[in-house]
């Protein structure tokens, strides 16, 4: 802070929980409002009083800042120490991390402080766990008393009190989510090797704007308008350049060079209007404006000449420059706060995992803006969906963009993507392999549906082919499974005629294909998703010897919730009742990944029960609540709330089941697999 009482090292004595009057709570909220305020706006702070009514040096163990707006998470960091370290000086370290340094959010714009909630958290008494195992679950108390750290080598995860109190944890799930925080997996706060810790704390709250905090302040601009059109020259000479084969310009010394949010390059074509707009945008970090707009150009002049554009056809192209920066969140698409969002100079930013959509334009609504940008983005899960708001400089009266994917359609076969990893390339291998795990006897009974696991064969396919043989395969096959990659659309059917396997092929069904796509919200005919996805494709090599002539559709399922998959579930159900044979539904899903063969077999066990009582609700938040990472858990979902609709969930069949210990005898870190029949007979 500003002054020697408040960073003054604590007294050489144990740390004291501090028993703080309600004036000296406000007076500490007044203190980090500031803090923050000033760090934010680039200024000078003014504390109420330095001293922190004589607190300034008194030792603590650490504090955390927490910012929200509304329900939302803004911002916390902070730290827990070793050694004990003066409450100003902790508050200092808090405070401005707060404002800049959480990583997973953009730094804090001015714009927001007036509409942030502000709480702080003094911490004291860390102290390590001693005890083992199971014992460790009676070591932490929740309700409050106790936050958490676990360490396990590089990785770390802190949850304050007050975290488990939000959510209502017990102690075990606590330790759990500690280890989520950490990066590792769940169960691995039993481990000797994993470090368990906790503290105790104090928490206080209030508006960040409280004394007149937050309102009025403003950075000065970052870019003027009127450097606006060097920046698009600069641009326009290097595409020009680079089209021609001349040496480009990597730099302009005639504007500045400043770290920006993002940058947007627009392409029109005079005759018919068409758009294509190139960006970069980056929440955190900033990137450089210059180098960011010569990688555009660049990227614009490589398009045009894909395209046979030469220099001589820019006569017939506008050319627009849009620059973003100084990003502040507004919630989500389900709960947005859009306070303080000015579309005269602020663009609206959606974002939804790997999609994003933005729109600026000065004339509407903030509201209109944020139902453009979602669409833009495709978003499919409005309560995730978060949105931001940039300040923009621009030569455009409006621009819109979406990162959102598009729908391929991809060739009329799909080449297999995953032979020589997952099973043999060559034919011969493979059909030895599929021949071996499908000796013995075959039953053939009308079971409507079944899961498989999805991994390499010689891990996993002796279940999957057990499953098969005991199924009378129809002429149509439906399998669904997890969406493995980032490529193409989050719920993707393949649209392709035929799916290739070393030396053969088995055909697909377009028309069943379209069917699903038009009758399913959300569910679109991509190519894309399917082009190196391997959880369909290593069951095919056992579909094309069991039932050569079958027909296969494959649907990929990304991100989701409970909700989705029943939407999902009521459009498969509809296609299904028009179709005059059922199709088998095939559900593709390796079970949890990656813990001890022990812990694996009790995650997955946990799972299987409810998909004994053919749960759907109950499997979901089964695997959910206990972190089972079971790659087709929405699958499965989809699966059985389908058949429950069809009137066919009757009963369910455990055929096998296995971990990757079982062949490589590695038991340290395994896969789980299992095989299950559901409904009649």
């Amino acid at each position: 802070m500003a002054t020697a009482e408040m960073t003054a090292p604590p007294e050489a004595r144990p740390v004291q929980r501090l028993q703080l009057t309600d004036a000296q709570k406000h007076l500490i909220l007044r203190t980090v409002g500031e803090l923050i305020a000033a760090t934010i706006t680039g200024r000078q702070p003014s504390f109420p009083d330095p001293t922190l009514d004589g607190l300034a040096g008194e030792p603590v163990a650490g504090a955390f800042v927490t910012l929200k707006r509304g329900k939302h998470l803004r911002s916390c960091t902070g730290g827990l120490h070793d050694r004990p370290i003066a409450l100003g000086q902790a508050l200092q370290d808090a405070a401005v991390r707060t404002a800049l340094e959480d990583m997973r959010f953009p730094p804090v714009s001015p714009i927001e402080l007036e509409h942030l909630d502000l709480e702080v958290w003094l911490l004291y008494n860390p102290q390590p766990v001693q005890v083992r195992g199971e014992e460790r679950v009676n070591a932490v108390v929740t309700g409050g008393k106790h936050g958490l750290v676990i360490a396990r080598g590089q990785n770390r995860g802190l949850l304050l009190p007050g975290v488990a109190v939000e959510h209502q944890w017990d102690s075990r799930r606590f330790l759990e989510q500690a280890c989520v925080k950490a990066g590792i997996h769940s169960s691995l706060w039993r481990d000797d090797e994993t470090a368990v810790s906790t503290f105790e704390g104090d928490a206080f709250d209030g508006r960040l704007s409280a004394g007149g905090v937050g309102n009025g302040f403003r950075r000065p601009p970052l870019l003027q308008q009127e450097h606006l059109p060097a920046y698009l020259q600069f641009c326009l000479g290097n595409v020009a350049a680079l089209l021609s084969g001349a040496t480009p310009t990597y730099y302009n010394f005639n504007v500045p060079d400043v770290t920006v949010n993002g940058a947007i390059l627009t392409i029109r074509r005079a005759a018919t209007g068409d758009s294509l707009p190139l960006s970069q945008i980056s929440l955190r970090p900033g990137i450089p404006l210059q180098a960011t707009l010569y990688g555009l150009a660049q990227t614009a002049a490589q398009t045009l000449a894909r395209q046979g554009a030469s220099i001589h056809h820019l006569d017939g192209l506008l050319f627009g420059v849009t620059i973003l920066h100084d990003p502040a969140m507004h919630g989500t698409v389900a709960d947005p706060d859009l306070d303080g969002l000015n579309p005269p100079r602020r663009a609206v930013l959606v974002m939804e995992r790997g999609k994003a959509g933005f729109v600026f334009d000065p004339k509407r609504q903030p509201t209109d803006l944020v139902a453009d940008a979602a669409q833009q983005a495709h978003v499919s899960h409005p309560a995730t969906a978060v949105i931001f708001s940039l300040e923009v400089n621009s030569t455009e009266p409006a621009v819109t963009l979406s990162t959102a994917p598009r729908p391929v359609r991809g060739p009329a076969e799909r080449p297999a993507g995953v032979a020589g990893q997952f099973y043999p390339e060559e034919p011969a291998a493979l059909r030895e392999q599929v021949e071996e795990m499908l000796a013995g006897e075959r039953t053939e009974e009308p079971w409507p549906a079944a899961m498989v696991p999805h991994a390499g064969l010689i891990y996993s396919g002796r279940i999957a082919a057990s499953v098969l043989k005991r199924i009378r395969i129809p002429k149509r096959v439906i399998i669904l499974g997890p969406k493995h990659t980032p490529l193409g659309m989050e719920w993707a059917v393949a649209p392709h005629q035929t799916w290739l396997l070393p030396g053969g092929s088995i055909a697909s069904d377009p028309v069943l294909a379209h069917k699903l796509a038009d009758a399913i919200p959300g569910l679109a005919l991509d190519a894309a998703a399917h082009q190196r996805e391997h959880g369909i494709e290593v069951e095919l090599p056992f579909l094309a010897r069991l039932a050569p002539e079958t027909r296969v559709v494959g649907i990929t399922i990304g991100h989701g919730d409970l909700e989705s998959c029943r939407q999902f579930a009521d459009g498969l159900t509809e296609v299904i009742r028009g179709m005059d044979e059922p199709p088998l539904l095939l559900i593709s899903s390796d079970m949890n990944h990656f813990a001890t063969d022990a812990e694996n077999r009790r995650l997955d066990e946990m799972a299987l029960k409810q998909l004994d009582r053919c749960d759907p609700e109950g499997l979901y938040e089964t695997v959910i609540e206990n972190q089972i990472s079971m790659c087709g858990v929405l699958p499965a979902v989809i699966v059985l709330e389908t058949l429950k609709r069809l009137g066919q969930l009757k009963k369910a069949e455990r055929v096998g089941y296995a971990t990757t210990a079982d062949t490589t005898g590695d038991m340290s870190r395994v896969v789980g697999y299992a095989g299950m029949l559901f409904g009649p007979p």
